[in-house]
């Protein structure tokens, strides 16, 4: 009798699970829209929080807290919104307005390149060597910057829903900043109490990952993106505002972040003059040289603890299945199973 129920428990669990698998891979859109707020909300909580925990300390209350942290976001919204983003959106108009001039002229450069290959004095060999790898590198760049655009496009369009998703995303996370511990002690309370030590330490590790990442990465994102406006600017390279903010954004992805950002700041820089390329170039460099030997130590208070060659290759792998997504998260998730590896280790072995 006892095994008939153990074998009817074992065949009950594994329909529950397919069932849940098959909702889950049926609804994944409908699921993930609904889950948008909700990560808002954790960036959101790691990013208020520690302010919120300074301003406890002076014995202020946590709702309070929140509210002036959350009136502070506001307002310095609120001045980027009337100062900087009609300059922006100017900007942004005239760079997409020029877009099919500088393919043009590209396209000129391009075709004077291959010209000049046919018409040299190298061996057939050596020339159809060359020009096949100068076509499937356009292709490579072409097809980047045709999905690039295409992802962009769609944010745009989705604009008002991601919108929405933040705003609600600041609604729950003032619950889960307020409400920390309560949401703690239900997790606590679903944990065998055997366990409960381990969950507790590992969580522990997991927080501070995720805590350092998204804190130093969007801290270091901003300071770059304004270095790099600043520098293109004086350097006067056209929608150095535009560029900048693409060169910040893309700062975010570790290794290969930085050379995608200075792309299209160089691309336009050349048009103008081969001198003033150079000179953004450096200035790229420059910034990257000021970002590894002061931001980032200064920020990344607690690093997420990953060899070099494991975050590279860490970087690839995510670019290989999710995109430029998978490059982004890569690096927090291999450090969250090392962490969770390690400290089973430590514990059970």
């Amino acid at each position: 009798m006892q095994r008939n129920k153990i074998i009817v428990t074992i065949i009950l669990a594994a329909i529950a699970i397919v069932l849940l698998v098959f909702f889950l891979y049926n609804y994944r859109k409908a699921i993930l829209r609904v889950l948008n707020p909700v990560f808002f909300a954790f960036i959101i909580t790691y990013l208020v929080k520690p302010l919120v925990k300074k301003l406890q300390n002076k014995k202020i209350p946590c709702s309070i807290s929140i509210i002036l942290v959350y009136s502070f976001f506001i307002l310095s919204i609120g001045a980027i919104i009337i100062y900087i983003i009609p300059g922006l959106i100017e900007s942004t108009k005239d760079l997409i307005s020029t877009i099919p001039d500088i393919v043009s002229n590209y396209q000129d450069i391009f075709n004077n390149i291959l010209s000049n290959i046919q018409r040299s004095n190298w061996s057939p060999d050596i020339k159809n060597a060359i020009l096949k790898e100068i076509n499937e590198s356009a292709s490579i760049i072409e097809d980047f910057a045709i999905n690039s655009l295409k992802v962009f496009t769609s944010h745009l369009i989705s604009s008002l829903r991601i919108f929405i998703d933040f705003a609600l995303g600041f609604v729950i996370a003032f619950y889960f900043i307020k409400d920390t511990d309560y949401f703690k002690s239900i997790l606590v309370s679903l944990i065998p109490k055997r366990w409960r030590k381990y969950a507790l330490q590992t969580g522990g590790d997991i927080n501070l990952i995720i805590s350092s990442f998204i804190q130093g990465q969007l801290l270091t994102a901003i300071i770059v993106g304004i270095l790099e406006f600043v520098g293109l600017f004086i350097i006067k390279v056209k929608y150095s505002m535009v560029l900048g903010i693409i060169g910040g954004i893309f700062e975010i992805i570790p290794y290969f972040g930085p050379i995608i950002g200075a792309v299209p700041a160089v691309a336009i820089a050349l048009l103008d003059s081969p001198a003033k390329a150079v000179w953004t170039v450096l200035l790229f460099i420059v910034v990257q040289q000021i970002e590894n030997a002061l931001i980032s130590p200064k920020i990344m208070q607690s690093k997420v603890g990953l060899h070099p060659v494991a975050t590279l290759i860490a970087v690839l792998a995510g670019g290989e299945f999710l995109g430029i997504l998978g490059m982004i998260i890569a690096v927090p998730l291999v450090a969250i199973v090392k962490a969770v590896f390690k400290r089973t280790v430590e514990e059970f072995v």
